[in-house]
């Protein structure tokens, strides 16, 4: 089969179970590959689909006939790459989270002060780039000089480049569902990692970014890294053109385009979890009595999302607010994440103490509830009277985009400026400018609940049309289109792209 699409990401679209004839598959949850498998199902291209893996099952997956299986069960290739377990958790928690994560999200301030002595580049060249290049040969190996590949996200951020390196003129581009960092934050890594993560990065054609002000702070970096940076104007259809100061294979100027692609809530996902059996009965489960008012968070368990001051904002609201106490409950279903990182798990035992804490001083003010569990986060989505999202950053933050999808309530938005959404939706939503700021926080919160009914119709009726028609069929489509007009195949002997 010629593929006329590949596709790379940290994760698959399925795990795989037992061995053998007992071999089995299912699906891995997460936004991302949920995303990614219903474009990738839906865009009726031939597409292979290659992610790396520690998992001693997905080693079974490269036989014959269990490739015949997951081809003919997703309707489109999946290899996964294998990797022993230690580079990929060198890989994965050391270098993915501690080092880029944490700086990509600008999280240094929030998780000082853990003891876990900090990875360094030699982790990044050992496993990191291993990663990344074993990623880069399946694609390489699994493609024509023509295919275009679609890299994602910052787990992979050097894969282009050893594309690129084995194939000089392969349609390559990148996305990065993060936001990015300014550059002084990017300048806490070691010079060495972050020199090759954006070399690897600019080795693609086409970048694209969730929001305007993640590509302008991967512009800066550029600038400061010493690469030559063309930023787009009113009449360009680019945020900014890069030139590497590392060449193409025949010594000619390389070129990236940088462009936004806004992900969008799947709503035809959303419809049919909202009508499903399992959300109708946690909805029964949620009620509240009459009169007393519904403050709902959806997040993972992650220093990004900002769970702690949000919490902080809330006590500050009932301190500040008596007549509240007792009319109002904050529901936080909240899934644990990454729990094997230091920082993560430091994060998630401060978080322990302090719902004990809130709930000693104001008993019945919250309900947590811990797990990944699709339909009762719809549920609570769906009952919502204020909708709390207020990440430090957040390169989309897709929560904000499904609450006002689902909700059933005319409910407001609490929304930090630190999510790539707020560029979308911070105009009808409360908005909170500096997110680490607890009183800005609770005074929002306090704004949401007093709105008068006509506002909160006005405001969510605003959010819902904002929002609404999210495709992502679409989405991954516009991306493969402008990636293969900026590069038409070049006759033997043209310049490097």
């Amino acid at each position: 089969m010629t593929l006329d699409l590949a596709i790379a990401s940290d994760r698959g679209p399925v795990a795989f179970l037992g061995a053998g004839p007992r071999l089995r598959m299912e699906r891995r949850p997460g936004s991302v590959t949920s995303l990614l498998n219903t474009a990738a199902r839906g865009l009726s291209r031939p597409t292979l689909w290659v992610a790396p893996s520690d998992a001693e099952a997905d080693r079974e997956a490269l036989g014959p006939a269990a490739q015949t299986a997951i081809t003919r069960r997703l309707g489109y290739r999946y290899i996964p790459v294998p990797v022993d377990e230690r580079p990929y958790r060198e890989y994965y928690d050391d270098v993915g989270v501690r080092m880029l994560w944490l700086a990509l999200h600008g999280l240094w301030p929030d998780v000082a002060g853990t003891d876990a002595p900090p990875p360094g580049a030699d982790t990044f060249t050992r496993s990191y780039q291993l990663v990344n290049r074993s990623v880069a040969e399946q694609l390489v190996r699994q493609t024509t000089p023509r295919t275009p590949v679609l890299v994602q996200d910052y787990q992979l951020a050097t894969t282009p480049g050893f594309v690129r390196t084995a194939r000089p003129h392969q349609p390559i581009g990148l996305f990065l569902h993060t936001p990015f960092s300014a550059p002084e934050e990017l300048a806490r890594l070691p010079r060495r990692v972050s020199a090759a993560v954006l070399d690897g990065m600019l080795a693609a054609n086409l970048i694209g970014f969730q929001s305007p002000r993640w590509a302008a702070n991967f512009l800066a970096c550029c600038e400061s890294w010493g690469h030559r940076v063309r930023h787009g104007g009113p009449e360009d259809d680019v945020l900014g053109v890069v030139e590497s100061k590392r060449p193409g294979a025949t010594g000619a100027a390389r070129t990236t385009a940088i462009r936004c692609y806004p992900v969008r809530a799947d709503s035809a996902l959303l419809a049919a979890n909202a009508r499903s059996p399992e959300t109708r009965a946690w909805e029964r489960e949620l009620v509240l009595d009459p009169g007393v008012r519904h403050i709902v968070r959806v997040d993972r368990v992650d220093p990004s999302k900002n769970i702690l001051r949000g919490l902080e904002a809330f006590e500050l609201l009932l301190e500040h607010s008596p007549e509240l106490r007792g009319r109002m409950v904050m529901t936080a279903c909240l899934t644990p994440s990454r729990e094997r990182v230091p920082e993560y798990r430091a994060h998630a035992e401060r978080l322990r103490h302090l719902t004990e804490h809130l709930n000693h001083r104001f008993p019945g003010c919250l309900r947590v509830h811990l797990g990944h569990d699709v339909p009762r986060c719809v549920a609570a989505l769906k009952s919502y009277d204020v909708l709390l999202v207020n990440p430090v950053r957040d390169g989309m933050n897709l929560v904000s985009q499904e609450g006002p999808q689902l909700n059933t309530r005319h409910g407001a938005l609490v929304l930090s400026r630190g999510a790539g959404s707020s560029d979308l939706l911070g105009h009808q939503a409360e908005l909170v400018h500096d997110p680490r700021d607890v009183h800005l926080t609770a005074r929002a919160l306090r704004s949401a609940l007093a709105l008068p009914p006509g506002e909160r119709r006005r405001r969510a009726a605003g959010l819902r049309a904002a929002v609404a028609g999210g495709d992502p069929v679409r989405w991954l489509a516009q991306q493969l289109q402008d990636l293969e007009r900026l590069v038409c195949p070049p006759q033997p002997g043209a310049p490097s792209p």
